[in-house]
């Protein structure tokens, strides 16, 4: 496993393209200010002894310098020792409503990205348990399976968007089904399925499946994004200006509100709690403390627990180049050390006379 200590210098690797840039418009600039006094073809005739194929490969020969030296700042290390790390902790699955309604901006920005804001902040205080992700409209689909690697769960929630699922609608018994099925740890006694949606399914179905999956020791908690007023459903074209909002058949404007009810009879019947979501994004937080007092289940996972330093592999073959970029002329016929003997060469007959 490699791992860099500093990650932050990484970002100076994006400077990487401006120099190259830089230095071909120098080169291109001086090729223009040459061309002002002579024409191309007495050009190479004046200037015979330049080597633009030289330029070039030491620009080459800097850049791979450059590159080598900001990977060895980030400081890489390598993983040299692994131990199996015990950790305690429960399987949560955050099912998220990925639908056009959740685009409506009655929470600011809108449901979605309020929604996405808590969950990230949720999974940021996850320790030892595992966390899993379905992402739901019309249908759904397990965005991410139970893990413990919160970093790339929090990466999957950051793509979150309604085109995510491209069959529109809030099939909430879909999505407890897809959770109910991603507990894969029969072991595992403390079972937690978080709902995040507007609640705008009609279908008795989603009771039933939350009730099928409280049998199977899965706790289900509700939390409603959105208003019982409702808010218009905002669309946008393709370069992301606005749009207008969606209509209906008879081109009236669709107006789409939470609903509390249907969203607490499936948190009675899984045995859990509905929050209703607000500004301040604390509902998550509140169903952690209620859940923390669960049974437990010990995980061992292996992982490496000693690296050791590598940066030298990079920065000693970075100064070996800087070197060479020196030592390489601008001029045809060999290194710059040969244009530096040539010159001690022509100085000698001047040294004899004043001697």
């Amino acid at each position: 496993m490699i791992r860099f200590e500093y990650p932050l210098f990484l970002w100076l690797l994006l400077l990487t393209p401006l120099w190259v840039a830089g230095l071909l418009w120098a080169l291109a600039r001086r090729r223009r200010a040459a061309s002002k006094f002579v024409s191309e073809k007495l050009l190479a005739q004046v200037a015979y002894s330049m080597s633009e194929a030289r330029l070039r490969l030491k620009m080459i020969v800097w850049v791979a310098a450059w590159t080598l030296l900001i990977l060895g700042a980030a400081g890489p290390q390598v993983g040299t020792k692994l131990e199996e790390v015990k950790r305690e902790g429960i399987d949560v699955v955050l099912a998220i409503d990925v639908s056009s309604s959740m685009m409506c901006e009655d929470l600011s920005p809108s449901r979605l990205e309020n929604a996405k804001h808590e969950m990230q902040k949720f999974v940021g205080g996850l320790k030892g348990d595992r966390v899993g992700m379905v992402a739901f409209a019309g249908t759904a689909i397990v965005q991410c399976p139970l893990t413990s690697d919160y970093g790339a769960a929090k990466l999957l929630i950051r793509i979150l968007q309604p085109d995510l699922v491209p069959e529109q609608g809030t099939a909430l018994a879909d999505a407890i089904e897809a959770a109910r099925t991603s507990f894969n740890n029969p072991d595992v006694k403390s079972r937690v399925l978080v709902i995040i949606t507007d609640g705008e399914d009609h279908e008795e179905a989603a009771v039933e499946a939350a009730a099928k999956a409280a049998q199977d020791g899965v706790r289900i908690y509700t939390i409603g994004m959105g208003t019982p007023q409702g808010a218009p459903i905002p669309l946008k074209d393709k370069r992301g200006a606005d749009a207008g909002f969606k209509r209906d058949k008879a081109g009236a404007i669709i107006v789409t509100r939470l609903n509390d009810l249907l969203l607490q009879r499936i948190a009675d019947a899984g045995n859990g709690k509905y929050l209703r979501g607000t500004q301040s994004g604390q509902e998550l937080d509140a169903i952690w403390n209620d859940i923390s007092t669960m049974e437990k289940k010990e995980f061992g996972k292996k992982q490496f627990t000693s690296f050791e330093n590598r940066f030298q592999y990079l920065v000693l073959p970075a100064l070996l180049l800087l070197l060479l970029e020196f030592f390489i002329s601008e001029r045809k016929g060999g290194l710059r050390v040969a244009v530096w003997r040539a010159r001690l060469k022509s100085f000698r007959p001047l040294m004899r006379k004043a001697a």
